[in-house]
């Protein structure tokens, strides 16, 4: 059975949202699902919460890149929790002072602020994130319906072509040198003194 419009507190967050463009559902009574052509569904679903004023809610912001942000919101617990693509969720649990709203700039800018519950490792959720969930009646971070992206396919690995073996060229040799051709030396066989070219030995006549 839907709120009945008039006492219903998270009117006003729904109204805004749908003259912004944006499709919203009633999951849970007192939780919201904003869906659209947005690209950072962290901002959409704090914005939503600060319309929502000091009233206890949850709004999920489903991204038209299927990234979600489940923002659950019971004063002084902000609890942000996003996916984006295959990465795990991101849990973050503030609290905050009175005086500032689930959509002040510092949130929707997304970074650190001195209101964050910091734990180790970071970004996982603590207890009292949950019990802000179990509140609003939500049983898990994901949005009702959400179908996670398929996981990237894994990259096909090629063996380097083998590389060529390097042959050696031969090494380059010194051709030998010619051999000296001793000249032919007549003897004489008397003496064995060195024959002249006349053919007659000096010594012997």
């Amino acid at each position: 059975m839907a709120p009945d419009p008039i006492d219903d507190p998270l009117a006003d967050a729904a109204g805004t949202l749908r003259v912004e463009g944006y499709t919203v559902g009633r999951p849970l009574p007192d939780v919201l699902l904003v869906e659209g052509k947005f690209l950072n569904p962290e901002r959409i679903a704090l914005h939503a919460a600060g319309e929502a004023g000091d009233t206890p809610m949850g709004v999920w912001a489903i991204s038209r890149e299927n990234d979600w942000t489940l923002v659950a919101w019971s004063r002084p617990d902000l609890v942000t929790i996003t996916q984006r693509g295959t990465a795990p969720p991101r849990w973050r649990h503030r609290r905050i002072p009175p005086a500032m709203r689930p959509d002040a700039q510092t949130f929707l800018e997304g970074g650190a602020s001195p209101h964050d519950i910091v734990t180790t490792p970071k970004h996982r959720p603590t207890e009292a994130a949950r019990e802000v969930l179990a509140l609003l009646g939500i049983e898990a971070p994901e949005p009702p319906g959400w179908e996670p992206p398929p996981p990237p396919p894994a990259p096909v690995v090629t063996a380097p072509p083998p590389k060529p073996a390097r042959v050696r060229a031969p090494r380059a040799t010194k051709p030998a040198a010619p051999k000296k051709v001793e000249p032919l030396v007549n003897v004489c066989p008397t003496c064995f003194m060195a024959i002249p070219s006349t053919g007659v030995c000096d010594n012997c006549g």
